[in-house]
């Protein structure tokens, strides 16, 4: 194959690829006009308003999964301490009775 020729299969396969990877993020695609691709509903301010849903309900859903996750382990450690016998917060500056 002559160096020309792969060169122009190259490009050639660039061009069929490039659109894919650049619609990639969720916000560009759906920037889109409707005219634009055949059945399409999506809009500017659509794209916008998911971008800005998924930002907000990532850190919350961190947070509170830490926290719940927290939660359950002190429960289970409360539990356990209780069916052993041992208090479960020690006396205070750890003097005993």
């Amino acid at each position: 194959m002559r160096a020309s020729a792969r060169v122009a299969a190259v490009i050639l396969l660039v061009v069929l690829i490039l659109p894919a990877v650049l619609s990639a993020c969720p916000l560009c695609k759906e920037a889109t006009p409707d005219g634009e691709y055949p059945g399409g509903s999506a809009s500017l301010g659509r794209g916008f308003y998911y971008s800005i849903l998924l930002m907000i309900a990532v850190p919350w859903t961190a947070v509170g999964t830490v926290a719940f996750l927290i939660f359950r382990r002190r429960r289970r450690d409360k539990l356990a301490a209780a069916e052993h016998g041992v208090p479960f917060f020690p006396e205070s500056r750890g003097v005993e009775p």
